[in-house]
């Protein structure tokens, strides 16, 4: 099983100054206003936190035009892995967790600090992951939305109307057809049977 001293060197270089090894892992921290950190311990089991803010750049935040979204570092780190490119020349480019709880205060800020950013969202590869898609995706357009399991169906408020959609086809894209919404985002999922990236990271 790999763990974070199998990740591709190019990993490494790109997000050293935004983690610390300890004894337990590889730990991350999330701002000043937790001192709760994700641990990414050596067994490959991650201690998450529910919400905060991590981020890891090197330039200033106005020059970066692509910014990662993810619910934890480590499914950060084991994209990048897959995803190599976008860390080779460490330009124009950022990546980002807010914990399995996301709001959107962190959301907003993040928009703040990266205002010229395109937004890639990495969530997991399950209905609660394609929920977050849709619902950052609203947030980026400065629309608060309800979203909700009704039986079979989403159900999505959003501007004074509600709309849904069967479980099974639920998605960003299926979202965007029915609702006639265009959102310049793009996800990522893992391999299918794979929760997130992590989970492929450790099989191979």
């Amino acid at each position: 099983m790999n763990n974070a001293d199998n990740l591709n060197q190019k990993v490494i270089r790109f997000f050293e100054p935004f983690f610390e090894k300890s004894i337990h892992g590889i730990e991350f921290s999330y701002g000043c206003n937790t001192k709760a950190k994700e641990i990414w311990k050596s067994s490959g089991f991650v201690d998450e936190i529910p919400q905060g803010i991590w981020t890891a750049y090197h330039q200033l935040p106005i020059s970066i035009a692509h910014l990662f979204i993810a619910s934890n570092c480590t499914d950060t780190l084991c994209f990048a892995h897959f995803f190599p490119q976008y860390v080779e020349k460490k330009a124009g480019v950022a990546f980002s967790s807010f914990g399995y709880l996301p709001n959107k205060e962190n959301f907003r800020e993040l928009i703040c600090k990266f205002p010229n950013a395109k937004i890639h969202l990495i969530f997991e590869n399950s209905l609660l992951g394609r929920i977050f898609d849709c619902k950052i995706a609203l947030l980026k357009h400065g629309i608060d939305s309800k979203i909700s399991i009704n039986g079979n169906f989403i159900q999505i408020e959003f501007h004074g109307q509600t709309l849904e959609l069967p479980i099974e086809r639920f998605s960003l894209n299926y979202f965007e057809v029915i609702s006639s919404k265009r959102f310049p985002i793009r996800t990522y999922k893992p391999a299918k049977g794979f929760l997130n990236f992590h989970k492929l990271f450790t099989a191979i």
